[in-house]
């Protein structure tokens, strides 16, 4: 069988299901995969995974990083011991994540073994943001002697065309998480608790960060407020601005409308979105943006931001939920106002949600397109 490494940052609960997939397909092709973790993990990661989880080759390096003094968000991995890797390995071909050290490292493994690597990316453009030079033309490098390449979404497939990727060197493997745990466990649990004069539910998954700019969601529930009583808005992540969203609830009379629930684990999620009336997807920018997969799984209907990735992807306007700007806060107020109104009217979309994501966002079909530009890179 044909070595393939794959190497990435750090295993965590929407990755390794996904190679668990990818290892059961890769086997179909006489492939035998292992999987490089520059880490097992960093500071900024609250999530929780068991050995017995792995059902697939994989490799932990040092965990050396350097984080950015200027962004928290920002951590850098080292991908120490990954070179005396791979010449104990000398696999057949390599898929390495990103455009981080370890592309570079590969890069040069292939300058000097004829290594073919293929690059899998999630990167998109943003939005009044000038590209270093020098970055740019890193990427172009990296990218011209890669063999093959596979993207989350369009979005990112986009981005690598623009830096002079040719279309037929690269594949998407749809970004995505376990869907079928997000759809079984949700509709157990929403079974179990049918909502009898419950308020209305909106939710809020993610890191409280400047990026994510929560605050927005806030100020709109601050105008839903003043015509609405019967709905309440749950927060579920940590991060360095929830101290400064506290304050604005407070200051602001809405305890008792908005609820902050902290970090929770993969497992606690469903209940939450068992209890969810519509999921407020908001972010400044989210290359992809994994939470929309967990909910639309979920058949939770989603007013998803124009500013992450997975929204071109997942989101069929008007059908399986809303694409939508934030900022515009009276457009957002007016759409929850009907919702809280009527919320037999989005429940088609939730339904048309879950089955989208079933249909063309599960994890076979991320594998196979890993597969495919496998093929590509003969």
């Amino acid at each position: 069988m044909k070595k393939i490494l794959l190497i990435t940052n750090i295993p965590n609960p929407y990755r390794v299901p996904l190679f668990n997939v990818l290892n059961e397909q890769m086997k179909k092709e006489q492939l035998q995969l292992k999987v490089v973790f520059a880490s097992a993990g960093y500071s900024r990661r609250y999530f929780k995974l068991s050995s017995n989880e792995f059902n697939f080759e994989h490799v932990i390096l040092n965990g050396a990083t350097i984080s950015s003094s200027k962004d928290s968000e920002k951590t850098y991995f080292l991908y120490k011991g990954l070179w005396t890797l791979l010449r104990k390995e000398k696999p057949n071909k390599i898929i390495v994540s990103g455009f981080s050290s370890a592309t570079m490292m590969v890069f040069i493994w292939r300058i000097f073994t004829g290594t073919k690597y293929i690059i899998w990316s999630g990167s998109i453009e943003k939005e009044n943001r000038n590209s270093n030079i020098l970055r740019t033309l890193q990427r172009k490098l990296l990218c011209s002697f890669a063999s093959a390449f596979v993207v989350y979404g369009s979005k990112a497939k986009k981005y690598l065309q623009i830096n002079g990727v040719s279309e037929n060197k690269i594949t998407i493997a749809i970004n995505t998480v376990d869907t079928d745990f997000f759809r079984s466990e949700t509709l157990k649990l929403r079974n179990e608790n049918i909502k009898i004069n419950k308020p209305i539910t909106f939710t809020y998954l993610g890191y409280l960060v400047p990026r994510k700019n929560v605050l927005l969601l806030l100020e709109t529930i601050n105008i839903v407020s003043k015509s609405r009583a019967n709905f309440q808005l749950d927060i579920i992540g940590e991060g360095s601005a929830k101290a400064e969203l506290e304050k604005y609830v407070s200051e602001n009379n809405l305890t008792s409308i908005v609820k902050f629930h902290g970090f929770k684990q993969k497992e606690e999620i469903p209940a939450f979105f068992a209890k969810s009336n519509a999921l407020l997807f908001q972010t400044d920018f989210d290359i992809w943006g994994l939470v929309l997969n967990e909910a639309m799984a979920a058949g939770v209907p989603c007013l998803s931001s124009t500013n992450a990735g997975a929204t071109y992807d997942l989101i069929q306007n008007g059908i399986n939920g809303f694409c939508v700007d934030f900022k515009d806060k009276n457009d957002i107020a007016a759409k929850m106002i009907s919702i809280i109104d009527h919320p037999e009217l989005v429940e088609k979309m939730g339904e048309q949600a879950e089955e989208f994501i079933r249909t063309n966002a599960n994890l076979i079909t991320s594998a196979k397109g890993f597969i495919n530009a496998m093929k590509l890179a003969e």
